[in-house]
Parts: structure tokens; sequence; C-alpha cells
């Protein structure tokens, strides 16, 4: 039988409260709270659909949304940011008519060189880009009006607030790259919590990777509904909340029954990387609702779905026998109860017939009046707990 376990966690690793900011080492963990998180039920993706909610985003001919790289949402607004095509943040309502847009690309003071990232304040009323190139986070209301900026003492590459007081920056933990961070004593960390002044207070998670690997070392950081913040190093196993005083580790991935590789930074090259693309590793890729997380193995089939209500946890398989039930297993984005997966235009705008009918009437009324070249389209998916089957 194919599985894997996972763990939740609930140890805190707490930080010197010293006048120097400390950083966090990655200390063995105690794992309490333990979940068997094996795949134990092979699940069809169609089982675990209770129901499908879309949104036609709708901007200008002159101004359309070309990628959803940041997608947050407010009980009235939903906000896209579009990092590399057309470098623009958008405010649409919840039904995904356009109230207003932010397209700043240049010098002057209310511009931006580059979108890095973007992200709401924790009031849910300012929205926050990140430039990296100009070295500052720069703040619009839900208006698109220029509010201020912050200017930053490196060049991170992430942002999120973990609460009014605290933000926090990755980087690629690698000092001689970033020369504001050449003095700081822990500047091989990868986060960094950050004052309103934008002055370091600790830092956490030290690179384990080698300059030639850089590219590779960024944590992947997450934020769901309830405002808490997740970050995975690279080929670790171990998903961690970061908090203003330190890491708590939340899930812990055990790939070994599968012959699976975890923490194996020492010494690694680009060459032996290269040669372990095959092998089963996590990457880091989770998503979290209120009601289930979503996990997804790299080198392998399975991605898991785990269900906090009742601890079991399922190996959702490829097949789809649905107009739209297949877009589940590849989910992007999470509100509350909901897991979203956006899907371009010219996907939906022909409907190909399937044995199966469920959905089909309503991928025929997304499909009225959407066009190829449209927006991308939102899709909402909420869960179930499906019915199971063993895993031989």
């Amino acid at each position: 039988m194919k599985y894997f376990s996972l763990i939740l966690i609930g140890l805190l690793f707490s930080c010197n409260r010293n006048t120097e900011p400390s950083n966090t080492t990655h200390p063995d963990v105690t794992r309490i709270d333990t979940i068997a998180c094996a795949p134990e039920y092979d699940t069809p993706l169609d089982s675990i659909i209770e129901k499908i909610d879309y949104v036609k985003l709708r901007s200008t001919e002159n101004n359309p949304v070309g990628e959803v790289d940041a997608l947050w949402i407010t009980p009235d607004n939903i906000v896209v940011a579009d990092y590399n095509l057309s470098k623009s943040i958008f405010i649409f309502d919840r039904l995904g008519q356009l109230q207003a847009t932010i397209s700043r690309l240049g010098r002057g003071p209310q511009e931006y060189l580059s979108i890095f990232d973007v992200v709401l304040t924790p009031d849910r009323q300012r929205v926050a880009v990140l430039d990296n190139h100009g070295k500052k986070i720069l703040y619009y209301d839900l208006a698109g009006n220029f509010l201020f900026c912050k200017e930053l003492p490196f060049y991170p590459l992430h942002m999120r607030y973990l609460d009014e007081e605290n933000i926090l920056l990755t980087t690629y933990g690698l000092e001689e790259k970033d020369p504001g961070l050449a003095s700081y004593a822990h500047n091989k960390d990868l986060l960094y919590c950050m004052d309103t002044t934008m002055q370091i207070r600790k830092s956490f998670m030290p690179n384990q990777f080698s300059e030639e690997l850089s590219s590779w070392c960024s944590p992947n950081i997450k934020q769901f509904d309830d405002g808490r913040v997740y970050a995975t190093h690279v080929y670790s196993d171990t998903v961690y909340q970061v908090t203003p005083e330190g890491l708590i580790a939340r899930y812990w991935i055990d790939l070994s029954p599968v012959g699976g590789v975890a923490n194996f930074w020492h010494g690694l090259t680009k060459e032996k990387l290269m040669s372990m693309q095959e092998q089963t590793k996590f990457g880091g890729e989770f998503l979290e609702n209120d009601r289930f997380a979503f996990f997804r193995i790299l080198g392998s089939e399975p991605t898991i779905l785990h269900s906090k209500k009742s601890g079991k946890n399922y190996y959702l398989s490829n097949r789809s026998f649905t107009v739209l039930g297949g877009y589940v297993r590849t989910v992007t984005f999470a509100y509350g109860d909901q897991f979203i997966k956006v899907v371009p235009a010219y996907r939906l705008s022909k409907v190909e017939e399937y044995v199966d009918q469920t959905y089909m009437d309503l991928a025929k009324e997304i499909a009225t009046d959407l066009n190829e070249d449209d927006d991308p389209v939102l899709l909402f998916f909420t869960l179930k707990e499906p019915d199971t089957q063993a895993v031989d």
C-alpha cells in the first residue's frame, strides 16, 4: 500500500528576547497531536466535491488580467495581482465587476519598478505592493489611490502581515547578494520579522542551500483567510506557522514508507539535485482552508487531502468523469471553507460532452458569453468528506 504519514505538530520554537534579534534554528521536533495521514483511501476527485461556484472576472480591453499571481478576498472585494504581464492590481466586487485598477509602473514616488508580492493589510482596507527593485512597499486603498510608501533596508522576495505590528519578509539567505543584510548577525536566515518602521525584530529559518543553489532556497510562504502565515523550507518535511515570536511546527510529512527524501541539503550540488528530480519529496506546496488541507508531493502521483474534522487522509486519483471536477486537484488559493482554481477563459469557453452529466449545466452557464480571450474565471470548490475506498 502506498502511503505517507502526516503529523500535526504544536510545539512553539521560541526566540530569546535579546536586544539584538535572534534567529531560530531547526531543532529536533517533539511531535504531539499525531494524525495518521497516510492516504488510506483511493479517492476519485468527483467524490470530494460538494458544490462549485464561479466568478467571471471582467476588467477592461485596454488592460486585461494576464495571470493571477496573488488573490485576496474580502466580504466586498476580490483583489487580483498580475506581477509580470499587465503589472497591475485589479480590485473587483464579489460578482467580478471591476471597481479599480492600480497600474503604477515607473520611477515616481507613487510608482513601483517591480511587483514581487501583493498582500492586504490586516484590516483588509489597504493593498500593499512589494517593490523589490525599488526596495520599498507601496500602499494603496481599495479605490486605487496611493496612500504612502515605506523604504526597506534590503531586497526582500515576498511579504506577509503577521499582525498589525509585524511584517514578514523573505530572502534568499545570502548576505553577499544583499548588502543591506551584511552587518546583520543572522544574515543567512530566510525569514525576517520587521516592525512597522521596517527594522528587523527577529529572523528565522536559516538557509540550508549553497550559493550555487540560491535560486532554489526561497521559502514557500502561505497565508490563509484566518490570517495565519505558514512557511516551508524547500525540500523540508515540515510546515511551520510563523509568529512574531518564532516558528510553530504544524505539519510533518513522513516520506519514508515510499523511499522519499527530505532535509538533504548538506553537500548538495546542482547536478545532484537534478539527478533527484524523480525521487519523492515535498516541495512545500500546500493549501489549507477551514475544513481541509491539500499537500502536493513531488516525484510521485498523489495529492493528499487531509480532513481536519475526521483526521482522515485521502489519496486523490487523477481521474475525473465530470466536466469541471478535474480542476479541484490543482486548486491554488483558499478562502473560508472553499478552495479556488483560476482557469483561463479559453478552457471554459467551449464545453466538451462527458458521460457523467454532473456540472454540465453549470459548465454551459459559465461558457455563456465567455470568449476565449476574456479574463480568467474563478472556480470555488466546496468540499465534503468523500465516500472512501481503501488503497491496495
